[in-house]
């Protein structure tokens, strides 16, 4: 067990203040709900209204006040207390540990993968520090040509770099547990080796001065199970990917400082840019297998917050570190790709409920997995708080003469309704929205150097103003979305865990139209009853119903990278990773562009291309032999070696590329030598 590293007293002091005011904002809105809602007598379904409201202001306040905490924090130019951090003397010593940099991948763009690889390797070696680190790509593709194309890319790099010995790849055939899988196998086999894990993803880059400084921080503080770096969105042009990327930049920092601020030590982890305390993960953050089939059983998916809870069960603290940098990812090019990295997300947060009571869990954990819970489930609730908003309005529509027409007829007859009291309550609520968009820019304001790299400060503010009504719009969308993954959980459906489409690409509108046909339904349902039930509401709700009824053309526009161009030309949405680019990034890009070997057929390349052929001999490992395999390799040794080959499918190529003597035999009789 690990000592403590932080004092629990200030950690409770800070989660009372951000709590409490979380708390004792949400009972004054709900009473001045209860009280508006009372006012011509509470009826059955205006108590569900207020159910169902108190939850939904209750997360947006929690929200609310841990960005000003975050503020705070960051106007007090101090660090959050817990961590020893190193002096100057420490930080030009050498690392005395060894760190395993280790990226999982699965059907992923090749020159893209390796070129993070590349630079983040390079970025290490400018600090002088390579050699306390090793680097490892673990394959988890299934489709013959990424798997070959990696091999091709992996050993180019290798030549370039000159990091045999030191850069590894690997591919797994058995995809069993996913990413997690994935992890702990490597772990299992050749985990000892190191010190540390320090996890990428498939798009992840690291500067090599954030790699070497945490690895440093883990070196100082043995009592530090993860320490997690705060990716930032950058390196996409759609216009959707440019919002994601601006509103990170302006908005982000306060939000991680506010997380970091109130959870100190028990922090979250999510999964990657981050590093991990190897002998801690190996002993203690072994995933359990869910009892029951998925959704909610099996194989746990999202497995970032299990480790951070097993992490801290087993004493170990785990850090946010919101002001380290150097850290950095790439957004979803358009709202679909968006939704589809959702619902995986979904159906692994609402896994956690199984484990919200699992034994010897730290308070802060159970909330984080309530808190990823909640992250979806508030979709549904406002939904659902919508809907009971209608049938209440109609249920005084039907019921009291009074009230006939709802909202406008109770206000014509005089009523007692408050009318300032309920627009109070509703400024409030988009206060809370707001105010944390604003701290984010007056940070930026404080700065004329940021400001300037971002279009400078009246395009910042123009920026701001056309990001909020763009998300406004979008998020009645993502809130359909979402219900839809929630409920179809619930009801069974589970998740198929695909590689993302991580590229620019104009979305085609027939594909819009049949994504979104059920939002813009909703949307003018939504528009008819609000009219024939209330139309003084429906003005209140224009945001909701304009975002639902323009669902489709958002989601192409927004999908189309030539307005995100023109946006960047014209000095909207700007960031200053992309104005004054740090050295890893512009390397990044550059070795992106430069691309890798493309491979049109596996099979046809390994048997063709020599250089090919030897390099995926001497990766292969032996592997179990399985009924499904001997089968597809039976049909694909017939037909590779007919006297006229045909094509094979997909399973075939790769039972094919699993087998060294078929791939022999196959290579000698092209090559015209006897079999």
């Amino acid at each position: 067990m690990q000592a403590h590293s932080f004092s629990p007293g200030s950690a409770g002091l800070r989660r009372a203040w951000v709590l409490g005011l979380a708390g004792a904002s949400t009972l004054a809105a709900a009473v001045e709900m209860s009280r508006l809602l009372s006012a011509g007598g509470t009826t059955a379904p205006e108590w569900v209204v207020l159910a169902l409201f108190t939850p939904c202001f209750a997360w947006i306040s929690l929200s609310f006040w841990a960005a000003v905490a975050g503020f705070v924090q960051l106007a007090s130019g101090r660090r959050v207390p817990g961590l020893r951090w190193p002096d100057a003397e420490r930080e030009a010593a050498p690392l005395q540990s060894r760190t395993a940099v280790v990226m999982p991948i699965h059907n992923e763009d090749p020159a893209a993968v390796f070129a993070h690889v590349q630079a983040t390797y390079e970025s290490i070696e400018a600090t002088g520090h390579l050699d306390a680190f090793d680097f490892y790509v673990l394959s988890d593709s299934t489709r013959a040509e990424a798997w070959v194309a990696e091999e091709l890319a992996w050993s180019e790099l290798c030549r370039r770099v000159g990091g045999q010995g030191r850069i590894f790849y690997r591919r797994r055939t058995d995809n069993t547990g996913k990413k997690a899988g994935n992890l702990t196998e490597f772990c299992e086999r050749w985990g000892r080796r190191h010190d540390f894990l320090f996890v990428l993803d498939a798009d992840s880059l690291m500067d090599g001065a954030t790699v070497v400084r945490m690895a440093r921080l883990m070196e100082l503080n043995p009592g530090a199970g993860i320490l997690q770096a705060p990716p930032l969105c950058v390196g996409r042009s759609t216009l959707f990917a440019r919002l994601q990327q601006f509103a990170g930049r302006v908005y982000g920092p306060v939000v991680a400082a506010g997380a970091a601020a109130w959870q100190l030590g028990e922090s979250n982890y999510w999964g990657h840019n981050a590093i991990l305390r190897m002998s801690a993960f190996i002993e203690h953050c072994g995933l359990p297998v869910l009892p029951g089939q998925q959704p909610f059983g099996g194989h746990i998916l999202s497995h970032d917050f299990v480790e951070a809870a097993l992490m801290r069960r087993a004493g170990y603290t785990v850090w946010l570190l919101a002001d380290m940098g150097g850290s950095y990812e790439q957004p979803p090019p358009n709202l679909l790709t968006y939704a589809q990295r959702d619902r995986r997300w979904c159906q692994g947060n609402l896994q956690h409920l199984s484990l919200v009571l699992a034994g010897g869990l730290h308070p802060m954990s159970r909330a984080h997995f309530l808190m990823g819970v909640m992250s979806y489930v508030a979709s549904p609730l406002w939904l659902l708080f919508l809907v009971a908003g209608l049938v209440s309005a109609a249920h005084a529509w039907l019921t009291q003469p009074s009230r006939f027409g709802g909202v406008d007829a109770v206000l014509a007859s005089g009523a007692t309704f408050d009318s300032p009291a309920a627009l109070r309550l509703m400024a409030v609520s988009l206060a809370m929205l707001w105010l944390p968009r604003l701290l984010g820019v007056a940070r930026v304001f404080a700065r004329s150097d940021v400001a300037a790299n971002m279009g400078g400060r009246a395009r910042l503010v123009l920026s701001v103003l056309i990001e909020g009504v763009l998300s406004t719009l979008l998020a009645p969308v993502m809130m359909l979305f979402q219900s839809h993954f929630v409920f179809g959980t619930i009801l069974g459906y589970r998740v198929s865990w695909s590689s993302q489409q991580r590229d620019d690409a104009d979305l085609p509108w027939a594909e819009a139209a049949r994504r979104h046909a059920v939002h813009t339904a909703v949307g003018v349902g939504l528009a008819v009853l609000l009219w024939v039930f209330s139309p003084g509401l429906l003005a209140w709700a224009v945001p909701v119903v304009a975002g639902l009824l323009l669902s489709i053309p958002l989601s192409v526009f927004t999908a189309r990278a030539s307005l995100g161009l023109w946006a960047e030309r014209h000095g909207l949405f700007l960031i200053p990773e992309e104005v004054a680019p740090p050295a890893v990034l512009a390397r990044a890009q550059v070795l992106t562009e430069d691309g890798a070997a493309t491979v049109e057929d596996a099979v046809d390349h390994v048997l063709s291309d020599a250089r090919a052929h030897t390099l995926h001999l001497a990766l292969l490992e032996e592997q179990p032999s399985s009924s499904g395999v001997a089968g597809a390799l039976a049909s694909g040794r017939r037909k590779l070696l007919a006297s006229v080959p045909e094509p094979l499918s997909a399973q075939e190529k790769v039972a094919v590329l699993l087998d060294a003597r078929t791939l022999a035999e196959a290579r000698g009789r092209r090559l015209g030598q006897p079999s």
